[in-house]
């Protein structure tokens, strides 16, 4: 079964090329490899790629991803194609269990990658799961090799700055739609997929460094203007197929919290400082999965969606850091509270949890002490 790399190329050439060298370290020779470079600056696509095992294709256009990915699959001879974004360094191990997880089940379309941040060896993407109103990733922020996160799991879409599937399913579907530039091009194959009978999952020891939204020098960031148009036509053209999942994921990560805390509080002040506009479904979630009560809700509602960057001194008035209730802290992501050192060191924080829209569900005191 003949199989193929696609890498989809805009700018940047430094990074393609370690790019290029950790695939070519952790690949076998016959899996070929091709390059599709699209920029209206000639000079970015002057590239020395002297391996053998490469094909490299240029366009002195904007071809836009999903139109870069459909001309590499229209010429590749592989039967398994795996997308691979010029910003993604493999980790050992990689696409062996990217294959496997694949070949595991006749009714597997696509898998993906857990991906990472590079700069902090935390999870950026290993699924995406939806409420009604968003779209959550689930185990964001967590520890590359969280308990959660050491299994393969079927998700509902995947980001495919990794993806692994078939030529076959590609074609069936008529390739990545070109009609959303950007992003959500990858989710939308995997609604696609799952309309003809096949499922997407997320490989656990399939890891790479992701660079993605971690730099600004990235190729994404010259077309940003574009994310509200694809999320718009995203949005309207699968809207109907969207499964409200995320509340599964909640109740496993419940579950989870419970058996490693079993000394959880069982009535809070609950601090909602999250920006999500559907709450009130937060709120019953986190009654039901956990079992606890709130004595009273405050809204303090940031003004930036996923803000890492939370003072809680400036959230509430510092009479809280005597409050001996404890506090149940609802937000975008529990990332954004790791530099409240005043607050973890003047306030008791024993029986604080923190709970994220992503489904992420943590001690304070692990999050002051980075244990998690």
């Amino acid at each position: 079964m003949k199989q193929s790399i696609i890498i989809t190329y805009h700018k940047n050439k430094d990074m393609l090329y370690y790019c290029l060298k950790r695939i070519m370290e952790t690949v076998d020779k016959n899996v070929e490899i091709l390059i599709i470079g699209n920029n209206v600056n000639a000079s970015e696509l002057e590239l020395n790629i002297d391996s053998q095992r490469c094909r490299y294709y240029k366009f002195q256009a904007n071809l836009q991803y999903p139109k870069a990915i459909n001309y590499g699959v229209s010429v590749c001879s592989g039967d398994i194609i795996t997308f691979v974004d010029a910003d993604i360094f493999v980790w050992d191990g990689w696409y062996e269990n990217l294959l496997e997880c694949l070949l595991s089940s006749e009714h597997i379309g696509a898998v993906s990658a857990k991906l990472i941040n590079p700069l902090n060896n935390r999870i950026l993407d290993f699924g995406i799961m939806y409420s009604r109103f968003n779209a959550a990733h689930t185990m964001m922020g967590l520890s590359w090799n969280h308990p959660l996160a050491q299994h393969n799991r079927k998700v509902q879409t995947v980001c495919s700055a990794v993806l692994m599937t078939k030529k076959s399913l590609l074609q069936e579907v008529g390739g990545l739609d070109e009609e959303i530039p950007y992003s959500y091009t990858d989710c939308d194959y995997c609604l696609r997929l799952r309309d003809i009978g096949y499922e997407t999952w997320v490989a656990a020891d399939a890891i790479a460094f992701h660079k993605g939204s971690t730099s600004s020098n990235n190729s994404k960031t010259n077309f940003s203007y574009y994310r509200l148009d694809a999320k718009g036509i995203y949005g309207m053209k699968d809207y109907a197929k969207f499964v409200y999942d995320i509340w599964d994921w909640f109740k496993i990560s419940a579950d989870y919290t419970k058996k490693i805390y079993p000394d959880l509080a069982e009535k809070y002040l609950l601090l909602d400082i999250s920006t999500m506009y559907d709450r009130n479904s937060y709120y019953e979630m986190i009654k039901r999965e956990l079992h606890v009560e709130f004595l009273d809700i405050i809204e303090r509602p940031d003004t930036i969606r996923d803000n890492e960057h939370i003072t809680l001194y400036e959230t509430v008035s510092f009479n809280y850091l005597d409050l001996a209730t404890p506090i149940l802290y609802f937000v975008d992501t529990f990332i954004g509270l790791f530099e409240n050192q005043l607050w973890f060191e003047l306030r008791n924080i024993e029986y604080d949890l923190v709970i994220d829209r992503h489904g992420n569900i943590i001690r304070l005191k692990d999050i002051a002490d980075k244990k998690c």
